[in-house]
């Protein structure tokens, strides 16, 4: 079974405490694709809506308001899905 697992760093804040730094803590998710036969389109497209699902696991979305947060968000967001992407290549897997 083909495995990856997505890591990031969350930031574990809370809005009303701008004072104190985020702790970060690394996040992991597994996405498993073996089933996926990725030199097809709908396999590509299922291995891409896996992978958007473990990211949004690893990295929660935070308030809006908060534009830190969000702007940390983002980076755990690119994070994921590079550290994806780049298991993925390790594994010799085709995926671009």
């Amino acid at each position: 079974m083909k495995t990856i697992a997505l890591k990031a760093l969350a930031a574990a804040s809370l809005s009303f405490l701008a004072v104190a730094p985020a702790a970060a803590e690394e996040v992991q998710a597994t996405v498993h694709f073996g089933d996926l036969d990725l030199a097809t389109a709908t396999g590509a497209e299922a291995l891409n809506a896996r992978l958007l699902g473990g990211v949004k696991t690893v990295c929660q979305r935070p308030d809006i308001r908060d534009l830190k947060a969000v702007a940390a968000w983002e980076a755990c967001k690119d994070a994921a899905m590079s550290s994806a992407l780049e298991q993925l290549t390790a594994k010799g897997a085709n995926v671009g």
